[in-house]
């Protein structure tokens, strides 16, 4: 047997691994496995359960996503290897309604992220058993999919997630080892793992894949899983080279921030745009490198290669006194003036609410998803309300008297779509501070 197929150099090399991505790793750090029962999370969950645990703190997750009627007794079989191994256990129950051409793999794939994201504890490193094999199918689906080089690059041995206004990491340890690898280690050290049988139905993309293409090519080419993930990382190491053009390059397309915050929390309505004119002065290739890259550089997923097109042929291309829209998973992408604009989709927001706030405590507006803190005041006042722009507003501005809300927002240059948003607070019937703006002149 091949040395590097050895348990013993399986958990060597994990050792290294984390010598080498994490070189101040301590017991203050903490590693969350996403544990499933299935061969691969279980041969990860054994090996790190073999690293003295002064190292760092450990413990697992599985996701119940419902789909199999084994899957209660699936979590209590992950339940007692933990229990057996000593190891911090706990268990999620997911919820998935696909709608009609919705696609059941996917839906659950988003769905158990966003519940090992959320499950997340501070200072902790969430880790999955991605191997070599998982890279060669990732790249090959992507390859299909007709992506460009930031798909083709698959997956990261590590990369940062972001949860709300948190960052944490995403390490995948065994992502240059072989499934072989992985078995011989499941043989080695008499390991139970559970089978779905969810992986043998050839309708999802990923197990057709893997069951009746995969075969085929490794016959015919010996070595073809590790050929394939070598590539994956040749195309990591050119996205790496195009984010760092791109990092060097944006700055100069960007418009000035505008000054619009929410009252409390610092989060932005939005992000600095895109001047337009600024853009279009560079070559086709780079205009869309650095549109997908100031997206991703949002926290937002990237456009898909005909939604970019539409970004073009839709919004960009738009007449100025159009306020075009283009939308996909997770964003709104959108056009006012010269400027382009990114931003979460907007939630049902009704503008007539009318609501009294005591300045003593914070208050949440869901609809905006804004709270507004009390320091935002400084007033005695227990008549103070928040509302919305209907039309007609003015608001007093020192050595300027009376200006209308419409006046002072196209000054101002807010988007349209913000303006109905910016909640404005009134003392006794009288409007004294639209929340978002700097101090109005």
């Amino acid at each position: 047997m091949n040395l590097e197929l050895t348990p013993s150099a399986l958990l060597y090399n994990l050792r290294s691994y984390f010598r080498l991505q994490y070189p101040k790793l301590s017991p203050s750090n903490k590693i969350l496995v996403a544990y499933s029962g299935g061969l691969d999370s279980h041969v990860l969950l054994h090996l790190l359960s073999c690293i003295p645990r002064d190292e760092f703190d450990l413990r697992a997750i599985y996701i119940n996503h419902g789909l199999q009627s084994q899957a209660v007794d699936w979590g209590k079989h992950c339940q007692q290897v933990c229990q057996d191994l000593d190891v911090p256990f706990s268990s999620i129950n997911v919820s998935i309604k696909p709608s009609k051409g919705e696609s059941l793999e996917e839906l659950a794939r988003t769905a158990r992220y966003q519940a090992l994201y959320a499950a997340l504890k501070q200072d902790e490193i969430l880790m999955t058993a991605h191997h070599q094999n998982d890279q060669a199918e990732t790249l090959l689906l992507q390859l299909f999919r007709g992506a460009g080089v930031h798909g083709l690059a698959a997956m990261a041995n590590t990369n940062e997630i972001k949860v709300n206004s948190n960052t944490y990491l995403h390490s995948r340890p065994l992502l240059h080892q072989s499934r072989q690898a992985l078995e011989a280690y499941v043989r080695e050290n008499d390991l139970k793992h559970i089978e779905d049988p969810s992986n043998q139905d050839t309708g999802f993309d990923r197990n057709f894949l893997r069951q009746k293409i995969m075969p085929l090519l490794r016959d015919r080419w010996l070595g073809i899983d590790k050929a394939i993930s070598r590539t994956a990382t040749l195309q990591a190491e050119t996205k790496g080279l195009l984010d760092e053009v791109a990092q060097q390059d944006l700055p100069s397309i960007l418009a000035s921030e505008l000054s619009i915050f929410t009252g409390g929390n610092d989060q932005p309505l939005l992000f600095a745009p895109i001047a337009i004119p600024r853009l279009l002065k560079l070559s086709d290739a780079k205009q869309r490198l650095l549109i997908r890259y100031w997206v991703s550089k949002q926290g937002f997923l990237n456009p898909s290669a005909k939604k970019l097109q539409h970004i073009f042929t839709d919004v960009i291309e738009s007449a100025k006194d159009k306020q075009p829209l283009v939308e996909w998973k997770g964003a709104e992408l959108r056009r006012f003036q010269d400027h382009l604009y990114i931003m979460s989709p907007l939630l049902a927001h009704d503008v007539t609410q009318v609501i009294s706030w005591q300045a003593d405590s914070p208050l949440n507006i869901p609809s905006i998803n804004i709270t507004l803190n009390p320091d935002l005041l400084d007033t005695d006042s227990e008549n103070i309300t928040v509302r919305f722009r209907q039309g007609g507003e003015t608001i007093e501005i020192p050595k300027r008297g009376n200006i209308s809300l419409k006046n002072l927002f196209q000054e101002q240059q807010i988007p349209p779509w913000v303006r109905s948003r910016l909640p404005l607070i009134y003392i006794d019937d009288k409007l004294i501070k639209i929340v978002g703006l700097d101090e109005l002149k």
